[in-house]
């Protein structure tokens, strides 16, 4: 799910529309991500993200474990 135009709404009315859409995501639907993802409209926060995971979840890209084991 995307959330756009975080910026805005002020800050209360923000965080009072995801606690209702977490509601609606638990009560309302059987396979929604459950994470939203929030994106500006104005400072384009959360569209490098957004774009990432639609490339993985299309398998456009590959990611691989870079951490070290062992």
């Amino acid at each position: 799910m995307v959330v756009t135009k975080i910026d805005k709404c002020a800050q209360g009315a923000l965080l009072t529309n995801l606690l209702n859409l977490q509601n609606v995501v638990k009560t309302q639907t059987t396979s929604c991500f459950p994470q939203p993802l929030l994106i500006s409209s104005v400072h384009y926060w959360g569209i490098h993200l957004l774009r990432c995971f639609i490339a993985h979840v299309t398998a456009s890209i590959r990611l691989k474990d870079t951490s070290k084991s062992g």
